[in-house]
């Protein structure tokens, strides 16, 4: 059973002795102990892999709140405390969660899942601010940090995961590296199904609507275009302009969304014989089904492509 909510982590205190005996003598406190470790993670990827490596060593926290992207999400105070008593906390890597920067976090406790692959991760060609959602105003710039998009990094990122709980809990070494040899084979069957829609996609052209699909395009090496549209927001005229700039080079027939957007904007897509399709990055936890789910179903967005290339 998968656990994401926000709550607050009592740090236990145990109290040796106040009282003794009547020779003075302090008793002895059974120390308690318990296998069950607290992690926190930074996005919901990162906690689905924990919880499905971790099993019941493991209680996974994820706070960001539903409508909020955890990219740029920032924890009050008693959220940043509860990060910092967890026994891990997961990082994705590539400046995602700027936050942790600028909090005090053990570094001991923390997990970079991206480390392995830092050399092949993707820098921004540019920097861009605007506005959307409860976050309000952010940039998109540095390095692209989607990473898990890319099923074969997703696979490192769960490794990095598996080996930090090996560590606190070599006992139980087996069951972890059990389950994650499980949840290994289930991305690689991901992206085995990713691959093949891919290929006989071949070099259509794609529209993104917003610019964090690159570990997706590069793997599986799309001809896909990124703009800055937001599912809950209209297209401004100056949008419009750029976007049919765009098809005089690059005459795409659909556009992956991030979220499900406005019917107006669909329309008006098809207007421009635009079909509209969405492909959930999942950074955030779903509203039913999880990671794996979404997933799968993204993978058909791409198949649904594929079979129009066939017709």
């Amino acid at each position: 059973m998968r656990v994401f909510h926000s709550i607050a982590v009592a740090l236990a205190v145990l109290l040796a002795g106040c009282g003794g005996d009547e020779s003075g003598k302090v008793a002895p406190v059974a120390e308690e102990t318990t296998d069950m470790l607290v992690v926190y993670a930074v996005n919901y990827p990162l906690a689905y892999f924990a919880e499905r490596i971790g099993g019941d060593l493991v209680e996974v926290v994820f706070p960001a709140p539903v409508d909020e992207d955890p990219a740029f999400w920032s924890p009050d105070a008693d959220t940043i405390a509860a990060y910092q008593v967890a026994d891990l906390i997961l990082l994705n890597g590539a400046g995602y969660a700027k936050w942790v920067d600028r909090a005090t976090l053990p570094s001991s406790r923390l997990v970079d899942t991206g480390a392995a692959f830092a050399d092949r991760l993707i820098e921004m060609e540019s920097v861009t601010t605007h506005s959307h959602g409860p976050e309000g105003e952010h940039e998109h710039g540095g390095w692209a940090f989607t990473t898990w998009l890319d099923p074969t990094l997703a696979i490192q990122q769960a490794q990095a995961v598996a080996a930090a709980l090996t560590a606190l809990r070599p006992e139980h070494e087996q069951g972890i590296q059990a389950r994650m040899e499980e949840l290994e084979s289930t991305l690689l069957d991901l992206d085995a199904r990713l691959s093949s829609a891919a290929k006989i996609i071949g070099d259509t052209p794609l529209l993104f609507s917003h610019p964090v699909y690159q570990y997706l395009i590069r793997r599986y090496e799309l001809n896909g275009i990124e703009v800055h549209w937001e599912p809950d927001e209209p297209p401004d005229g100056h949008a419009w302009d750029h976007l049919e700039e765009e098809l005089e080079s690059h005459p795409a027939e659909w556009m992956l969304w991030e979220d499900e957007p406005f019917q107006s904007t669909v329309a008006d897509l098809e207007d421009l014989g635009i079909g509209s399709l969405l492909f959930d990055p999942c950074a955030n936890a779903p509203e039913t089904g999880d990671y794996l789910t979404v997933m799968e179903a993204n993978a058909g967005v791409l198949e649904t492509i594929a079979e129009t290339r066939n017709n």
